[in-house]
């Protein structure tokens, strides 16, 4: 967990503690070790934050973290291979190989579509309001048609979502 996600391992009894981020969300993993008749179980309470800087997770979308447990329970066990064996062959590292998932790539590709087109909305807003407040004829696209506005209204309302948009940018980069 350390050199895959960076995060603090500690010791803890019976097992260990994990603290780091993730995606954007502050998460504690507790690793908890008990001997069983047939070997050695392992119990994951993984505890993420529902708030976090970049928005609400409702619900462990496409069971990310589900996932994730996995890859870490896999990488443990390869790792111990690895030692017990002294080999170092890094194709038979289960968490290199892993298989295309086309519906994973659709997902994302809807994902990435949909935050480049309000980004899109946001360059095109950003660019109508710099005009209006040039030339005191504000133009702004939407759903229900186009609002233009001229004059004074024009520029007040030009130069206030400028001062949002400059607003968010600054508090998105000293979150940063």
């Amino acid at each position: 967990m350390s050199e895959s996600l960076g995060w603090q391992v500690t010791a803890a009894p019976g097992g260990y503690t994990a603290q780091g981020n993730s995606f954007t969300h502050r998460a504690i993993a507790n690793l908890r070790f008990e001997s069983a008749a047939d070997g050695t179980k392992v119990a994951i309470e993984l505890l993420v934050e529902r708030a976090g800087w970049r928005g609400f997770m409702l619900f462990d979308v496409g069971g990310y973290y589900s996932i994730q447990m996995r890859k870490w329970l896999d990488g443990i066990q390869w790792s111990i291979h690895q030692k017990l064996t002294g080999s170092t062959d890094e194709s038979t590292n289960p968490l290199v190989l892993a298989q295309k998932k086309p519906a994973a790539y659709i997902f994302n590709g809807c994902l990435v579509f949909i935050v480049v087109m309000f980004a899109l909305y946001f360059l095109v807003t950003f660019i109508s309001a710099l005009v209006g407040l040039l030339t005191g004829n504000l133009y702004l696209w939407g759903r229900g048609g186009t609002l233009a506005v001229h004059g004074i209204w024009a520029r007040t309302l030009s130069a206030l979502i400028l001062m949002f948009g400059l607003f968010l940018a600054f508090r998105i980069k000293r979150k940063a």
